[in-house]
């Protein structure tokens, strides 16, 4: 007995599967089950033929259409035979190549592990190198500094004529009036010298010898307006205050950097010592340090 789909059935009479359907339930004629899948309907050709003969349907060679076998039986064709070797032929090649570009890949990393370690040697070539030539630099230039070295020392340690202060001023030459006029604006200016003495320069007068901290020092102080002042570790300017437009006692400190301004208060004229400039100079300039 061989047992077809009902679409299998409808193909066999050359009608739509639900013409063929609807005669069936017409007939009475019951599905038979699927071998191995209960859901799919079947008819076998003994319940085809009447229906084929009711509606004078011929019925075509069963040889065209596929019946339903046992799944037991598909497994064991011929066909399947030769499919399961067909497969068995591409899964060897399969893995063949996929083992081949696992052996590129790794090959690949050897090659990036060994330009990796040729780029570092390299580096630390170009390292010695520049090291190298740093060194035959300073070789090359300490002899140079050597020599200008001692020709400061005989220059410092020239006859009477050049045992002047290096701070000095130079002797004094005639100046044209429009020079006078600009240097009178010129606030006075104390500054330190590598001789570590402090030399005092007035625009008006020139070189003024005082002593720091004497009575002089402090007179001469309360006849300016404004002063600079130069020490070891920074350096300011310092003004005199007013107050409705006459001048004060009271001085204030300032330094101009990078367009910000940097004030002190120094106090009276009296507070006005050396020491006291150098305290402000260095406050100052560690605040510039810090910003």
């Amino acid at each position: 007995m061989t047992i077809f789909p009902v679409a299998d059935g409808a193909r066999l009479l050359g009608v739509h599967p639900k013409t063929f359907h609807h005669w069936l339930q017409q007939a009475t004629v019951p599905f038979t089950t699927h071998p191995t899948d209960a859901r799919i309907k079947c008819v076998t050709e003994e319940q085809i033929q009447p229906v084929a003969t009711l509606h004078s349907r011929p019925l075509s060679s069963p040889s065209t259409t596929s019946p339903v076998t046992p799944k037991a039986q598909v497994l064991h064709t011929p066909e399947h035979e030769a499919e399961h070797q067909q497969t068995a032929q591409v899964l060897p090649t399969f893995f063949s190549q996929e083992t081949e570009l696992i052996q590129r890949l790794l090959s690949l990393e050897t090659k990036v592990v060994t330009l990796q370690e040729q780029v570092t040697q390299l580096a630390l070539t170009l390292l010695q190198e520049r090291e190298r030539s740093a060194e035959h630099h300073i070789t090359v230039l300490e002899p140079l500094m050597h020599q200008l070295m001692g020709r400061q020392k005989t220059n410092l340690q020239a006859p009477e004529a050049g045992k002047e202060s290096a701070c000095s001023v130079p002797q004094r030459r005639p100046l044209h009036p429009a020079e006078q006029e600009a240097r009178s604006r010129r606030p006075a200016l104390i500054e330190y010298c590598a001789s570590g003495i402090y030399v005092i320069i007035s625009s008006q007068e020139g070189e003024v010898h005082l002593e720091p901290n004497s009575r002089a020092w402090f007179d001469w102080l309360a006849t300016l307006s404004s002063f600079r002042f130069i020490g070891p570790v920074g350096r300011f300017t310092a003004h005199r205050g007013y107050k409705q437009g006459h001048q004060t006692h009271f001085w204030s400190a300032s330094r101009c950097v990078r367009r910000h301004t940097y004030k002190h208060y120094p106090g009276v004229t009296e507070s006005l010592t050396i020491a006291s400039l150098e305290h402000i100079a260095a406050r100052l300039q560690s605040n510039i340090d810090v910003r």
